[in-house]
């Protein structure tokens, strides 16, 4: 990482993992499985692809790079009992940019509430 991103506790990682988690089933978040755009089940689960975002608003990760160094070097935590391999740094971009809100979007919930 071209400036080296706070190390934190492997220990603070995994105790995050598990409130983040515990909160998505408390509010019955949804679990889709997806679909790659080629037609196989993508393998990372998207509450896994969410927990990397946080995890780099957290550390103050900025670029799509950087994000996928942090996701290695911390892949064992984050899919602590998943068999997972690692993810490729474009299928993690991807998959970011799809959880992303449109600015369109979100200033039309926005104007619609205010209506």
């Amino acid at each position: 990482m071209a400036k080296q991103a706070k190390k934190i506790l492997e220990k603070w990682i995994l105790e995050t993992r598990e409130m983040f988690r515990e909160f998505l089933d408390e509010t019955d978040f949804p679990d889709p499985e997806r679909l790659d755009e080629h037609g196989p089940k993508l393998m990372y689960p998207e509450w896994i692809i969410m927990f990397i975002a946080v995890l780099s608003v957290i550390i103050k990760v900025k670029s799509y790079v950087q994000i996928h160094k942090m996701a290695k070097q911390y892949r064992d935590i984050i899919a602590k009992d998943l068999s997972l391999k690692p993810i490729s740094e474009r299928q993690l971009r991807d998959r970011l940019r799809k959880n992303l809100p449109s600015p369109l979007k979100t200033s039309n919930v926005y104007l619609s509430a205010l209506s």
